[in-house]
């Protein structure tokens, strides 16, 4: 694996991989260049998100499971803020064995949205596939950590 080199292409965030087969992606340097640019993207410009998602993605958002590009982005348009910024506390990232090229994170942090005095915890679980140089959200789920 020679590089991992990050670049945006038609507001898509696209992962590419420098000299290396399809099958040695380092699912570590994936998930922490995803996370940077998911929760970047998120507390700046949450409309950037569309081009991680596909028609065939899954959210599960607080239980609700919402399917498909267009409804991921309705659900985030009608959350009820403008701002929020995320403060990772961990990451940990498995490659999945029975799907090559494909990456699973798991985040945790704290969630400050505008107006609100106290941060809320949150954990959220990505399944990331690799689709020609880039990659997307198959699976998404997220919850907010109350108690």
């Amino acid at each position: 694996f020679a590089s991992l080199c990050t670049s945006f292409r038609e507001s898509k965030y696209v992962l590419v991989m420098a000299a290396a087969a399809p099958q040695s992606v380092n699912f570590e340097e994936v998930s922490k260049a995803f996370t940077q640019h998911f929760y970047m993207t998120f507390d700046t410009n949450r409309e950037g998100l569309a081009s991680l998602y596909t028609d065939q993605s899954l959210m599960t958002y607080e239980g609700t499971q919402i399917m498909g590009q267009a409804a991921i982005m309705n659900k985030y348009r009608s959350l009820g803020f403008n701002q929020a910024k995320h403060n990772i506390k961990t990451q940990d990232a498995h490659p999945n064995p029975l799907q090559p090229n494909a990456v699973i994170v798991f985040v945790t942090g704290d969630l400050q949205i505008e107006g609100q005095e106290y941060p809320m915890k949150f954990a959220e679980v990505f399944h990331l596939v690799q689709t020609g140089a880039s990659f997307i959200i198959a699976n998404h789920i997220f919850r907010l950590n109350i108690g």
